[in-house]
């Protein structure tokens, strides 16, 4: 997607396709449903995403290498707290 295409969008009305709403939506790191507004998407309240879920979409945006070293230290810490709920 090109920025020109993206002002364009912003300030006019225009009827977006399929692949270009898929474009927008994975250039913002979002779902096509939270770019239109579907509130059935959403899991919880509308406020900000909480710390953890900032630092998983940080996360999520690494390259797959650190993404590993990420999940080599989360993985066993969650599966050790999780059996002692």
């Amino acid at each position: 997607m090109t920025q020109r295409a993206y002002a364009y969008w912003e300030r006019n009305p225009v009827a977006l396709r399929p692949d270009q709403l898929q474009q927008l939506a994975a250039a913002l790191s979002v779902s096509v449903e939270e770019l239109l507004g579907d509130s059935a998407s959403r899991k919880r309240g509308s406020g900000p995403a909480g710390k953890m879920r900032q630092l998983f979409d940080a996360a999520s945006r690494l390259p797959r290498n650190q993404q590993q070293k990420i999940a080599a230290v989360l993985e066993p810490f969650i599966l050790q707290h999780a059996s002692g709920q």
